[in-house]
């Protein structure tokens, strides 16, 4: 009876044991796995804290980067800008054919014409190159006649105020023979414009040889031919 009893007190001391073991491993377990999860999320954290420093960084380097070219772009804008109103400033906007008074006038000398154009705007405008020059005969546009050619003479920008004037040179060789025309108008588009004017020569008709597919007989200069003290 006594071997019985000690026999089921080894029992429940056994099970007992069993049962702090399991209680202990289910224990261990789990704090094992809540460590293993711990780290796992650190590094977790840590990768995505890292992650984010570099994408942080990259969008700094970016963000200097466009600074800097953001910077280098103002500055080149700003540049134009001021030197754009310097421009603005000295010599106005180009000049618009409906802001211009056009007319020929002679120049003294044989078979030269003078074309004068003035500012009838409220501000200060400029004007760089050739104008387009057409002959126009007696008959209206639908009488027209060659165009004049360039010369090789090389122009400045001219700036002209409120009710200022600039001018251009016209220059034509007259026929010596009996196939020629005689032109009463200009059709004359200022440069860098698409617009034409008419202007009426009056007594200063042109006379030249009928085209024939040569060389022109009309040549024009650039704008800024000077007469006296204008520009």
């Amino acid at each position: 009876m006594r071997v019985k009893k000690m026999s089921a007190l080894a029992l429940i001391v056994a099970a007992a044991g069993l049962s702090l073991t399991a209680c202990g491993s289910s224990d261990g377990s789990s704090a094992s796995a809540d460590t293993s999860a711990s780290h796992t999320s650190a590094s977790t954290a840590a990768s995505s804290s890292t992650a984010a420093s570099s994408s942080t960084g990259g969008q700094d380097s970016t963000s200097t980067a466009g600074s800097s070219s953001s910077g280098s772009s103002t500055g080149s804008t700003k540049g134009s800008g001021l030197t754009a109103q310097n421009q603005s400033a000295t010599s106005g906007s180009m000049c618009k054919t409906d802001h211009l008074a056009l007319s020929a006038s002679a120049t003294g000398v044989k078979n030269q014409i003078v074309v004068n154009l003035k500012n009838t705007g409220s501000g200060k405008c400029s004007m760089h190159g050739f104008p387009g020059v057409q002959l126009v005969g007696p008959d209206g546009l639908g009488d027209t006649g060659p165009d004049a050619a360039r010369t090789d003479v090389s122009g400045s920008t001219v700036s002209i105020g409120p009710g200022e004037e600039t001018r251009f040179l016209l220059r034509y060789i007259p026929s010596t023979s009996g196939s020629a025309k005689t032109y009463t108008r200009l059709s004359v588009t200022p440069p860098n414009e698409k617009v034409s004017e008419i202007v009426n020569l009056n007594d200063l008709a042109i006379t030249i040889a009928a085209p024939s597919g040569g060389a022109p007989d009309v040549y024009v200069d650039p704008i800024g031919y000077h007469v006296g003290s204008g520009k």
